[in-house]
């Protein structure tokens, strides 16, 4: 049984490593390059370990698109917030209006693309994926 089990799993192991990579997040982020830019809502009271962020809008937004993309299949690696396409990745959240928390704006670079994040009066995160062209 276990000179069965333990090859399989070996297997199993290698299979779900290559299918991670850069390219197939991108292609779950694009839907197979088809779509230049997509937008998500993602329930944040669904997300594990999801914390009060107060006024750190940028860490909140840098968490909820990371627990997207692990949502759509990409590892942790695939997805490099320190890199975007001309080199180092700028950030940067900014409130439309002063004093009212509900209308922070992120803008967020990666290696696969640029994000914006915003949130509803509720418990929603509104995320819009641009390629990067």
């Amino acid at each position: 049984m276990i000179k069965i089990l333990v090859p399989l799993l070996l297997a199993l192991a290698l299979t779900s490593v290559a299918q991670a990579s850069p390219e197939s997040c991108y292609d779950a982020f694009t839907e197979g390059h088809t779509q230049d830019s997509r937008t998500f809502s993602v329930s944040l009271t669904d997300l594990d370990g999801m914390r009060d962020y107060g006024r750190d809008y940028q860490a909140e937004a840098i968490y909820v698109i990371r627990e997207l993309a692990k949502e759509l299949g990409c590892a942790r690696k695939d997805l490099n917030f320190g890199k975007g396409s001309h080199g180092r990745a700028k950030h940067r959240c900014k409130l439309i209006l002063p004093g009212r928390a509900n209308t922070a704006v992120c803008y967020i670079e990666t290696n696969l693309g640029y994000f914006f994040m915003t949130k509803d009066y509720l418990d929603k995160a509104n995320v819009t994926y641009n390629r990067w062209d």
